[in-house]
C-alpha cells in the first residue's frame, strides 16, 4: 500500500492498527490480517476515518459479531472497522418504540425490549451476533423475521456520509435485506407493549425450543447455508449424503449437518472447497441451489 495512503489514517492515533490478524474476532478462527484495524469512539469519529479512507482509496468493511464470516488466509488490504465502543450499543425506548446502536449484542437488545414490556423480537432470542448483523441479513424463525418491526435505520455510507432509511427504503425478504451500506449506525424498532411476565415467558419458551434444536458443539462452528423457502438446508444435505462431509481440518456435522466446524489447523480454502463442493453436490441431487450463510472476505 502506498505511503501517502498509510500517512492518510495517521492522526487518527490508537484507534487506528496495522497489520492486525481479524482470525480471533470471527466464530472459526480463521483468517489473515487487515491492513487497519480501526476501533473508533463514537459514530463521529467513525465517520471521519471512513471520510479520510475514502479520500485515500483505502477499502473498507465493517466486522461485526463474527459469527457469520469466513476470511481468507490472505487477509483485507484495507480497513477494518470494529465498533466495539459502548457508543455503537446505546439503547433507548418512548412508547412503543426501541432504538438500538447497530454494535449493540442482539441478545442485549431481546433483554432491553423484554424488560421495557415490549414485545417482537423475543422469538429471536439465541442468535448470534450484532443488531446491525441480524438486520444486514434479516435475522428471523419461523415466528417472523427482524424485519418486520423495524420502523426506520441510519446508516454511513462508504462515503462517510449519514443517511436515513424509512418505510418504502426499506426492503427486507427470506433472509435478505436491502441496507447494503458500510455501517448500521442506529436501528428504531416498532413493538407492541405487553405484560412483561407474559414476555419473558415465551421468551424463556423460544430460548429452550432453541437449545434443543440447536446441537452442542466446540467454539469454532457456524451456519454454512441460508434454510431455501419451504425447505431447510440440514434436511436437503442428510438427503443428499453430505452429514459429515470432511476436506482437511473442517467439516459439516454429521447430526446436524448444516453447521460448518472447524478444527485445529483449518484454513479458509479448505472450507471453501468443501462448500462448494457441497452445494454442486445438493444441486445436482435436490435441484435447489444452496446459498451460503457465511460471508466470505
Amino acid at each position: 500500500m502506498a505511503a501517502s495512503n498509510s500517512n492518510a489514517l495517521a492522526s487518527f492515533g490508537t484507534i487506528v492498527r496495522e497489520n492486525q490478524p481479524l482470525a480471533s474476532f470471527t466464530w472459526l478462527q480463521i483468517g489473515g490480517p487487515t491492513r487497519y484495524l480501526v476501533e473508533p469512539n463514537d459514530q463521529q469519529q467513525l465517520a471521519d476515518v471512513v471520510k479520510a479512507c475514502h479520500a485515500a482509496g483505502i477499502p473498507v468493511r465493517l466486522l461485526g459479531g463474527g459469527s457469520n464470516l469466513l476470511i481468507r488466509e490472505s487477509g483485507f488490504d484495507g480497513a477494518t472497522f470494529l465498533l466495539t465502543s459502548p457508543a455503537f450499543a446505546r439503547m433507548s425506548f418512548l412508547g412503543d418504540r426501541v432504538i438500538c446502536g447497530g454494535g449493540a449484542k442482539l441478545s442485549h437488545l431481546i433483554a432491553y425490549a423484554v424488560g421495557n414490556g415490549l414485545t417482537g423480537l423475543e422469538h429471536l432470542v439465541g442468535i448470534p451476533g450484532t443488531v446491525g448483523g441480524a438486520l444486514r441479513g434479516n435475522s428471523g424463525t419461523d415466528e417472523g423475521d427482524i424485519g418486520q418491526v423495524v420502523d426506520s435505520v441510519a446508516l454511513l455510507t462508504k462515503e462517510g456520509e449519514r443517511v436515513e432509511a424509512t418505510g418504502k427504503k426499506l426492503a427486507f425478504s427470506h433472509r435478505v435485506s436491502s441496507l447494503d451500506e458500510l455501517a448500521i449506525l442506529e436501528v428504531t424498532f416498532r413493538l407492541e407493549p405487553g405484560d412483561i411476565r407474559h414476555i419473558t415467558k415465551r421468551e424463556q419458551t423460544f430460548w429452550i425450543l432453541k437449545r434443543s434444536k440447536q446441537p452442542s458443539f466446540p467454539e469454532r462452528a457456524v451456519v454454512a447455508f441460508v434454510d431455501p423457502d419451504g425447505n431447510k438446508a440440514a434436511d436437503l444435505l442428510q438427503q443428499s449424503g453430505f452429514n459429515g462431509a470432511s476436506e482437511g481440518a473442517v467439516r459439516l456435522s454429521s447430526t446436524h449437518p448444516n453447521y460448518l466446524i472447524a478444527a485445529a489447523g483449518a484454513t479458509s480454502a479448505q472450507a471453501l472447497t468443501l462448500l462448494e463442493r457441497v452445494r454442486e453436490g445438493v444441486k445436482d441431487r435436490t435441484g435447489v441451489q444452496l446459498q451460503l450463510h457465511l460471508q466470505i472476505w
